[in-house]
This record gives C-alpha cells, sequence and structure tokens, in this order.
C-alpha cells in the first residue's frame, strides 16, 4: 500500500511513466486516480483497448502496412550508405529507415549510461517513443534534450528513448511494423547515409519473443550490430527489486522473489526436458536453443507462455511492462543469449558486463564504436579523448534517484539470501563465461 500522504504524488508520477511508455499508442489515459491495488492494472486496461488503427501524430495518420512496404527511392550517400534499409514516406523529401544498431539490454546493468554516451556521438541517431522527437531532429538540436526532458524519472532516466516495439508477444507482424514506424525518425533523404540509427530497449535481452520478431520484421536483421551489457545476477535482481519496490509496483519481499523465480525456472526446464526429449535420435540439441528456429519457438510458446507458473505474471501482458518483475530469471543469461545467436548471428554481438566496462570505460567504448562502425575519436566523432572522457563520467539511472515521493527506501537482502541466490546462479554463470570465452564478473562475490 502507498505511505501515508503520498497517494497524490504517486499517481501523477505513475502517470508520467505511463504516458512516456505507451505514447507510441496515442492512446488518451483514464483520468481515475493511480491509487490502491488494481489503479496500475486499470489504467492500462485503457490502454491495451485502443485499436493501432487510431494511432495519429502531427494530424497525420502513421504509415499503412502497404506504405511501409514501400521502398524508398533515391541514390542514399553518406558514410553509412551501403548500411542502410530505409523506406519512403510520401513525396515529402523524408525517409523511415530501419535501425542499424540495437542496444537489447539487460536491465539494470549500465544500458542506459551506455546508449546516452552512443546518442551523444555525431554519428548517432535514436529511435523513441515519439517517431525518434527525443534522438533526431533535422539539426541535431532535440538530441542534447534526450536526457534532460520531462520525461526524465528522477533526474535519471527518460523511458522516452525506449522504444518497446519487440515485447510484445501476441502482435501479429504487421502490427509490429505499425510500431516500429512510430518509433522511427523522419530523416531528410540527402541525409540518410550520414547516420547509424540506434534501436534501444532494454527488456528485450530476456523477452523470449523479441528475436524472432525482429527476424521476421526487420529485413536487415542479420546485419545489425546488436549490443548486450550484463552484470553479476545477483546484483542485478537486487537492484532490479529495488528499483520496483521503491516504485511501488512490487509488492513482493525479496525473498518471495526468489522463491518464485527459482520455482518458476524449475518449471520451465522440467517442460524443456520434455520436448527436448521428443526430438529425434538423429538430434544433437542438448538444450532448445540448438533447435532449429521454428522448433525453438514452439517449445517457447509450450514451456514458457503456456505454462501459468513457468515465468512471472505480476504485470500485465502486451505492455511494455510484461515480465519486468522477472528479478531472478533475467539473470540466467545463458539460455537467452544462446538464442539471441543462434536466430540473429553471433557475429553480429558485442557482449560486456558492467564489471568489465567500469575497470575501463574508455577502452570498452572505443571497442563497442569500433563493433558499430563508426569512429569514437576523430573528424567525424568526438573532437578528442578529453570530450569523450567528458561523456563518459556522467553516469545516469543508478536507481538511487528514483522512486515514489515519501516511500521508505527499500531494505537490503539479507547476506544469506544473497548466498542462496549466488548457489542458484553459480552453474549459469560458468556457463555463459564457456560460451563467451571468459570471465565477465566473479561468482564468489
Amino acid at each position: 500500500s502507498n505511505p501515508s500522504g503520498s497517494t497524490s504524488a504517486l499517481s501523477n508520477l505513475m502517470r508520467r511513466l505511463l504516458l512516456a511508455l505507451v505514447s507510441w499508442s496515442r492512446c488518451v489515459l483514464s483520468s481515475r486516480e493511480v491509487d490502491g491495488r488494481g489503479g496500475f492494472a486499470a489504467v492500462y486496461e485503457d490502454v491495451s483497448h485502443a485499436s493501432l488503427g487510431l494511432m495519429q501524430s502531427s494530424g497525420r495518420a502513421l504509415l499503412t502496412t502497404r506504405q511501409a512496404d514501400k521502398r524508398r527511392r533515391g541514390a542514399v550517400e553518406g558514410p553509412f550508405a551501403e548500411r542502410k534499409h530505409c523506406n519512403g514516406i510520401d513525396d515529402s523529401g523524408f525517409s523511415h529507415c530501419y535501425p542499424d544498431l540495437m542496444f537489447v539490454g539487460v536491465s539494470k546493468c549500465g544500458s542506459t549510461s551506455i546508449v546516452a554516451y552512443m546518442l551523444a556521438h555525431p554519428q548517432v541517431i535514436m529511435q523513441t517513443l515519439d517517431e525518434g522527437k527525443y534522438g533526431w531532429t533535422v539539426n541535431n538540436s532535440a538530441k542534447g534534450d534526450a536526457l534532460t526532458d520531462q520525461f526524465m524519472i528522477g533526474g535519471e532516466k527518460n523511458f522516452m528513448l525506449e522504444s518497446h516495439v519487440f515485447d510484445n508477444h501476441l502482435k501479429s507482424n504487421a502490427q509490429l511494423q505499425v510500431l516500429n514506424w512510430a518509433t522511427a525518425p523522419q530523416v531528410p533523404n540527402a541525409d540518410v547515409g550520414k547516420y547509424l540509427q540506434l534501436h534501444y530497449t532494454p527488456n528485450y535481452f530476456y523477452f523470449p519473443d523479441t528475436p524472432f520478431h525482429i527476424a521476421d520484421v526487420y529485413p536487415n536483421a542479420h546485419s545489425i550490430k546488436y549490443f548486450v551489457i550484463l552484470r553479476d545476477p545477483v546484483k542485478r535482481a537486487i537492484s532490479s527489486w529495488k528499483f520496483h519496490r521503491a516504485l511501488t509496483w512490487e509488492s513482493r519481499s525479496f525473498q518471495q522473489i526468489v522463491e518464485d523465480g527459482i520455482s518458476e525456472r524449475q518449471t520451465l526446464e522440467i517442460c524443456y526436458a520434455a520436448e527436448l526429449a521428443k526430438e529425434p535420435a538423429s538430434s544433437e540439441a542438448r538444450v532448445v536453443e540448438e533447435l532449429p528456429v521454428e522448433r525453438q519457438r514452439q517449445v517457447l510458446n509450450s514451456c514458457f507462455w503456456g505454462l501459468p507458473d513457468s515465468h512471472d505474471r505480476t504485470l500485465p501482458m502486451e505492455t511494455p511492462f510484461t515480465l519486468m518483475h522477472a528479478h531472478v530469471d533475467k539473470g540466467i543469461y545463458v539460455d537467452q543469449l544462446r538464442r539471441w545467436f543462434s536466430i540473429l548471428g553471433r557475429e553480429n554481438f558485442f557482449v560486456l558486463s558492467l564489471e568489465e566496462w567500469v575497470q575501463d570505460p574508455m577502452a570498452w567504448y572505443t571497442d563497442l564504436a569500433a563493433f558499430a562502425g563508426y569512429e569514437a575519436v576523430g573528424p567525424e566523432g568526438f573532437r578528442d579523448r578529453a570530450e569523450l572522457e567528458r561523456v563518459l563520467s556522467k553516469e545516469y539511472n543508478d536507481g538511487g534517484a528514483i522512486g515514489a515521493p515519501g516511500a521508505p527506501k527499500p531494505e537490503e537482502p539479507s547476506a544469506e539470501l544473497k548466498r542462496r541466490l549466488a548457489v542458484f546462479y553459480a552453474p549459469y554463470s560458468e556457463e555463459l563465461f564457456s560460451l563467451v570465452g571468459r570471465r565477465m564478473w566473479n561468482v564468489s562475490e
């Protein structure tokens, strides 16, 4: 329940979050107060019943599927011309393009900061919840506002920078395409080849359907460069729980989320084992992610979505919040990474950990930029190392400044619970280290 005297302030905060995360739907939220039990779901019920056909922007109907499938005409020039895949809107001289870069997670691992550092580069623009408004303008003037505008929560995090197109389970490819164009910036045709377009949503990495959706919807899915940052899963789970607890969205104790998460994973793995046992004797698949792609999708539909106790269900389905309370299961990175590798190609992924990043941010950013295909420092990048160091010195969304006004600070979990979770995660982390070829954090911490 909400602390006494904080209901109105909490209502305002929750409404700002909801408006930011669902602005792509162009829906009008209910005027009822977001207070008490069920208020959160009640507001979202209004959003979930809105029709995609009603989406409008600046009085102009968004792209229809036929328009979205129309190829952009005209030559593309610039350093990134060969990488661009775009569609024309009309004869206005502007284009919507598919992303060149995707930062897909993981939440509570430092992704907000690194995405901010990428967006700060003069050659990077961004998809956002309002047609790229906060990631692009013709003269790039709005990019500087992307981390300071009205959608900042607690002075730390701008939810408008998260696109939330592909963390949907039930939407068709045509619906996902419409949502995608609703987040893509309108770029002058003459400038298309001058910029790399970044698409960011930290919930993507865990959401089972996301890599399948991307492969289905994006014609350039296998040439996009994907970025993933991980973290010691015990620390990530605690950070995630505290973050949502501070917002009063998460009512469970840390002990309860540990017990729920472990139980859900056990149920999921029993189902996975049963599905693998159905494979012919000739199959060499040891894990679900080694099955053919469509068979993987069938198994996930049966075992993850098809069972009521194999995944977190504390937040509404088909919203940007779906699965955000999977605090424990999100830290089992190895099966998630294998899935993304198998569907979109291991060679297209840049994977690091927060523990690695903090040891040498300058070196890691330089490597990240090289993998993305832009120069960190130089004529088309930051002026010099000093400018890049100033950019990297700013941290965003450590979670400490975000919370419902007046809400008590979440308590620190006990050492016993931390040890229990560390023991649970240890074998999965060892598998991950074997997959990526290096130890990304100290599992004994």
